[in-house]
C-alpha cells in the first residue's frame, strides 16, 4: 500500500474547481480553463490569500462573487469555455444574443481564443451591418466597423429611425452624408469622372443601382476622423 510520501497528483487527470457567484446562482467549474485561458482569471488565482484558512471560490460559503455579471451571459461563456475544454459541452450558444454574451465577457475576462471564436460565431450567424458597428465600438473590434458601415453606404434603402436610434444618431447623420454627398465614384474605375460608364451617379434619395458595387472607405474615413478605421 502506498504512503503518503509516495503520493502525488497526476499531471493529466487531477483537476481543482473553483465556485462562483453570479447573482443569485452559485457555479461550481474546473478551474483550469479560467487560469489557462483568461490573463484575468490568471492574475485573480494567483493573488496571495492572507491569512484566512478558507481560499476564497473553494465552497459555497465563500465563492468568488462576479459583481455586475449577468448569469444568463456567463452560462453562455461557461458552455463554450468548456466544450472548448472537453469537448463534451451540449447546448452550444446558437443565437446572435447568446454569442454576444460570449464575447462580452470574453473581452472583458481577456478570453483571447474565446472572444475570437465569438466573432467568428457571430458572423456565421449573419449579424447585420447595424450590430456589427454597435458591437465593434462596445467591443473594439476593428476589422468590423469599416466593412458595416461601407455594406449601409452602399445599399439601396436609406438609414432607418430605428437603426440610427441604436448606432447613435452622431454615426448616422455622418453615414447619411456619405450616401448623400459621393457623387460619381465606382470602385470599377477607382477614381471620379472621366468614364461615360460611371460618371454622374449620385449617392441621394433615388438610389443608383451602381452604387451597391462602389467602395466608400475613403469618404467614411474623411467622415469619422475620430474612428480607429
Amino acid at each position: 500500500m502506498a504512503t503518503n510520501k509516495e503520493v502525488s497528483r497526476n499531471s493529466n487527470f487531477y483537476m481543482s474547481s473553483v465556485t462562483f457567484l453570479v447573482e443569485d446562482s452559485l457555479f461550481r467549474v474546473p478551474r483550469e480553463p479560467f487560469q489557462q485561458e483568461s490573463e484575468v482569471f490568471r492574475d485573480m488565482f494567483s493573488l496571495p490569500q492572507g491569512d484566512s484558512l478558507v481560499v476564497e471560490g473553494s465552497s459555497d460559503e465563500k465563492p468568488i462573487r462576479l459583481d455586475g455579471t449577468n448569469k444568463d451571459d456567463f452560462e453562455q461563456l461557461l458552455k463554450v469555455l468548456l466544450y472548448r475544454m472537453y469537448g463534451s459541452q451540449p447546448n452550444l450558444p446558437h443565437s446572435i444574443e447568446q454569442w454576444t454574451s460570449v464575447l462580452k465577457l470574453s473581452t472583458l475576462w481577456s478570453f483571447e481564443k474565446l472572444r475570437q471564436a465569438s466573432m467568428d460565431a457571430l458572423i456565421k450567424c449573419g449579424i447585420g451591418a447595424v450590430d456589427r458597428i454597435i458591437l465593434s465600438q462596445q467591443y473594439h473590434i476593428k476589422s468590423w466597423l469599416l466593412p458595416a458601415l461601407n455594406e449601409l453606404a452602399r445599399r439601396p434603402e436609406p438609414i432607418t429611425l430605428e437603426e440610427a436610434k441604436r448606432m447613435g444618431i452622431e454615426i448616422a447623420l455622418k453615414l447619411a452624408s456619405v450616401r448623400e454627398r459621393v457623387t460619381g465614384y465606382c470602385s470599377y474605375c477607382n477614381r471620379y469622372g472621366n468614364n461615360s460608364n460611371n460618371v454622374g451617379v449620385t449617392v441621394g434619395s433615388c438610389r443608383d443601382s451602381r452604387m451597391q458595387n462602389c467602395d466608400f472607405s475613403a469618404q467614411i474615413r474623411s467622415t469619422f476622423p475620430t474612428f480607429d478605421l
